[in-house]
């Protein structure tokens, strides 16, 4: 993919959205509620596929080689192998899955905003399959209690994120389509 300055200006925004977002936790068991599952599902909306992807994976090297982006501050290639790093992985995928479908709607309906919540949920179970499936890995968990730990408490909040995001993104979406392009 060949970027001018413009899109790479652009890319280094959203990297840098999803990084101040990751950052503000509510710490409520073993993973914490970030923003940063939000911040990547608003992004893709407004940005489709390859500009969030592209953030996505610049927010996950920068808090990779140790700039403290991830949840609680914190950073570093320990967090990637650690138990929640499964969950920061997927947001690649979810940027992916949300971000595709995103390309296609060239509408702000009902109908295209169903279709983008359906593919945040989509997306969610992407990242709880993944982060839930590195944990067990990590921790020795069963998946009854990884489930319990890890993805029961998200589920709700998790919903009203991806609601949000869709909402707001597509607002978002029509208003700069323009000036991005």
């Amino acid at each position: 993919m060949k970027l001018n300055t413009k899109e790479i200006t652009y890319i280094a925004i959203l990297a840098s959205i999803i990084s101040v977002l990751s950052i503000i936790t509510f710490q409520i068991g073993a993973i914490p509620i970030t923003l940063s599952v939000f911040a990547v599902l608003l992004l893709a909306v407004i940005s489709g596929a390859k500009k969030s992807v592209t953030a996505v994976v610049i927010y996950i090297l920068i808090g990779a080689f140790g700039i403290p982006v991830f949840s609680g501050l914190k950073g570093g290639i320990q967090i990637i192998f650690g138990p929640t790093g499964g969950y920061i992985i997927s947001y690649i995928f979810m940027a992916l899955i949300v971000g595709i479908v995103s390309d296609k709607i060239k509408e702000n309906s009902i109908s295209c905003m169903i279709i983008l919540f359906v593919s945040c949920i989509i997306s969610l179970a992407v990242c709880y399959f993944l982060g839930t499936l590195q944990y067990v890995l990590i921790t020795s968990t069963d998946w009854i209690s990884a489930l319990s730990a890890c993805v029961y408490p998200f589920v709700a909040v998790d919903l009203i994120k991806s609601i949000l995001a869709v909402i707001i993104g597509l607002k978002i979406k029509t208003r700069i389509k323009n000036i991005v392009n």
